[in-house]
C-alpha cells in the first residue's frame, strides 16, 4: 500500500489537469468535466492523508515557497488575462480596414438586425466532409457577424447524412439548404450570401405582408416581363423584402383596392381616363401612397399627369435633361443619361451619400410652391451642375426626322441651367379625413401601425421610369434609390439603406511601357543587383 501512495498522487494530478482542460475547452459536457476534477482532487487528498510526511517536507522547502510564489503570480496573470478576455467578448468592437468594407455587413442588414424583437434560429444542413465543409465554414463566419449585431440570432449546423430524421423533419431535399425559423414561420434558402440571408430574416420576422399594386393598361412597364423594358427584376427585389406585388387595372376596378399600401404608376404612355384619374385622386386624398414616374415627351409621347399632380404642388417640366459631364463619355452612356449624385436631405436619401444613379431620358420635376402646414414637398434628387433642362427638343418621331441629327445646346434664354431637380417627395394631410374619423379608416388607411404613424398621404414623383427597368436597375445606385422610395412610401423606414453589396474585384490597369518597366526592374535589375552584392560579400570574406 505504501508503494502505491505516490502512484495515487501522480494519477490524481494527471486526472485533475485533464478535468481542468476539459472544463476550459468545452470538449466534454460540464458534468463530465466536474466529475473528472472531483476524482482528481479525491486522489490527491488520499495521497496527502497517507503520505503527509512527504507533503509536509515538500511544503517546508525553500524551493517550494519560491515555486508557490511563482505559481501565485502565474495564476494572477491568468486571472487578469481571463478577465480582459471576458470583457472583450462581451464588449467587443470590430474594425474593417478593407477598401470596399467587404468584411462588414451592409447598412440594410445592420438596420434589420437592430430592429429585431424576436428570436430567429438558423439551421444549416451541410455534409461535414468535402466541398460543403468549406461552405459551412463560410456561412459560420457570416452568421457570426449577424450575432455580433443582434443577440436574437442563433444557429447550428446539421449533417443530413448523420441525422436523416431531422433532415426529413425540416423537409430538406438538397444539401446546403439553410432554414430560418421564427414565431412559427420558416424560410428555406440555398444561396450563401448576405442579401439572401437578410431577405430571409425579413420574411420570417415581418408581422404582415404589404401589397404593392402596379397600374397597367396605359403602356406601363410590366412586372411579369423579363425583357429589357420589363419590371420583373424590381418585382423580385420587392418580393425578397416580403412585399406582395400585383397588377391593377382601373378599367375593371372602380377604385384602388383597400389593401393597397403603395400604388406605382410606371411610365404610362396613354392618358388615364376620367374615371381612372378620379380613382387615383380619391385614393391619394384619403391617405394613399403612390410612386408616379413620368417620362419626357421625347420621340414617344407620355401620359399627362399635370392636372392630377397640380393640387399637390408638383410642376412637371416640358423638357429633357442633358448632361455634358464626363459621365456622358462612359461606355453605353451619353449626354441624355444624366448621372445623379446630389440627394437633398430626406428619409429616402439619408443613406445614399456617395451613391450615383443614372436616368436615361429624364424630365425635370420640381415643387410648384413652398411647403406649408398641411403639405410638405421636397426635392430628393438633382442632376449635376453641367446639366441643363433642354426645351427645344423633338417631341415626336416626325419632328425628330425633320430636325435631322439633333444636337442639344444650352440656350441661356430658354433653357434652365443645372442642377436640375428630377424627383420630389410629398407628405400631406389627408383631405377627406380628419383625426376624429379614425374609426372609419380601412386597414389600408391605418397602414398596419396606427400607433406609430399618423395617417399621411405620401407621394413620390420621378421624371423617368426606365431607370428601374430590367436594363438599368443593375446600374450603381438605381436599385438603392428605387427600393428606398418604395420602403418610405410603405412606411418601412428600417429598410431604407444600401442593399448588401457583393465583393468587388480590384484591378490595376497598366500600359505596355509600364509592363516593360516592371519586368526590367523585377526580372533583370533586381537579380543582377543581388548577384553583384553576393560577389562583393564573397570577395571581402576571401
Amino acid at each position: 500500500m505504501k508503494n502505491a501512495v505516490p502512484t495515487i498522487g501522480y494519477l490524481g494530478l494527471i486526472i485533475l489537469l485533464t478535468g481542468s482542460y476539459l472544463y476550459v475547452t468545452d470538449t466534454a459536457t460540464q458534468s463530465t468535466s466536474l466529475i473528472t476534477i472531483l476524482i482528481g482532487l479525491a486522489l490527491l487528498a488520499t495521497f496527502a492523508v497517507f503520505d503527509w510526511e512527504t507533503v509536509k517536507n515538500l511544503l517546508d522547502r525553500r524551493s517550494t515557497r519560491y515555486g508557490a510564489n511563482a505559481a501565485v503570480m502565474v495564476l494572477v496573470l491568468i486571472g487578469i488575462l481571463t478577465f480582459v478576455n471576458l470583457i472583450g467578448s462581451r464588449y467587443s468592437k470590430r474594425f474593417d480596414t478593407t477598401a470596399t468594407q467587404r468584411f462588414s455587413l451592409a447598412d440594410l442588414t445592420v438596420s434589420v438586425l437592430e430592429e429585431l424583437k424576436q428570436g430567429v434560429h438558423i439551421v444549416g444542413f451541410f455534409r461535414s466532409t468535402g466541398a460543403e465543409a468549406g461552405l459551412q465554414h463560410e456561412l459560420n463566419d457570416m452568421l457570426n457577424q449577424y450575432q455580433y449585431h443582434s443577440n436574437h440570432i442563433s444557429y447550428e449546423f446539421i449533417d443530413p447524412d448523420r441525422e436523416p430524421s431531422l433532415a426529413k423533419q425540416y423537409n430538406i431535399t438538397a444539401y446546403g439548404t439553410i432554414v430560418f425559423e421564427s414565431t412559427g414561420k420558416t424560410e428555406h434558402v440555398t444561396r450563401i450570401n448576405e442579401e439572401t440571408i437578410t431577405n430571409a430574416l425579413v420574411k420570417v420576422t415581418r408581422e404582415g405582408q404589404k401589397t404593392i399594386y402596379f397600374l397597367e393598361g396605359h403602356g406601363e412597364h410590366n412586372i411579369n416581363l423579363t425583357d429589357q423594358t420589363g419590371y420583373n427584376k424590381i418585382q423580385q427585389l420587392l418580393q425578397n423584402q416580403s412585399y406582395i406585388t400585383t397588377s391593377l387595372s382601373l378599367l375593371t376596378e372602380s377604385d384602388v383596392p383597400e389593401d393597397c399600401n403603395v400604388l406605382i404608376i410606371a411610365g404610362s404612355k396613354n392618358n388615364l381616363l376620367a374615371g381612372e384619374q378620379a380613382a387615383v385622386r380619391n385614393y391619394l386624398e384619403r391617405g394613399g401612397r403612390a410612386l408616379i414616374m413620368v417620362n419626357p415627351d421625347f420621340l414617344t409621347e407620355s401620359a399627362d399627369f399635370s392636372s392630377l399632380l397640380e393640387s399637390w404642388k408638383v410642376k412637371i417640366g416640358d423638357n429633357i435633361v442633358v448632361d455634358r459631364s464626363a459621365v456622358g463619355r462612359l461606355p453605353g452612356m451619353d449626354e441624355f443619361m444624366p448621372a445623379v449624385m446630389q440627394y437633398p436631405p430626406h428619409a429616402i436619401t439619408r443613406t445614399l451619400g456617395g451613391t450615383v444613379s443614372f436616368f436615361p431620358l429624364v424630365r425635370s420635376i420640381e415643387p410648384a410652391a413652398a411647403s406649408h402646414d398641411t403639405l410638405e414637398i421636397q426635392i430628393i434628387a438633382m442632376t449635376g451642375p453641367r446639366s441643363w433642362a433642354e426645351s427645344a427638343f423633338p417631341k415626336t418621331r416626325e419632328a425628330a426626322e425633320e430636325m435631322g441629327d439633333y444636337t442639344p445646346e444650352l440656350d441661356s434664354n430658354n433653357d434652365e441651367p443645372g442642377p436640375i431637380p428630377i424627383a420630389v417627395a410629398i407628405t400631406a394631410a389627408p383631405r377627406t379625413l380628419t383625426r376624429q374619423d379614425m374609426t372609419t379608416l380601412t386597414p389600408q388607411e391605418i397602414a398596419l401601425r396606427p400607433e406609430e404613424h399618423e395617417l399621411k398621404t405620401r407621394i413620390v414623383v420621378v421624371g423617368n421610369s426606365t431607370f428601374a427597368d430590367n436594363t438599368n436597375i443593375g446600374l450603381p445606385g438605381n436599385s438603392d434609390l428605387m427600393m428606398n422610395i418604395v420602403n418610405w412610401l410603405a412606411e418601412e423606414e428600417d429598410l431604407l439603406a444600401i442593399r448588401p453589396k457583393s465583393s468587388d474585384t480590384r484591378l490595376i490597369q497598366i500600359s505596355l511601357s509600364q509592363m516593360w518597366d516592371i519586368f526590367i526592374l523585377t526580372g533583370v535589375l533586381a537579380p543582377i543587383g543581388i548577384l553583384i552584392i553576393g560577389v562583393v560579400v564573397w570577395w571581402k570574406r576571401k
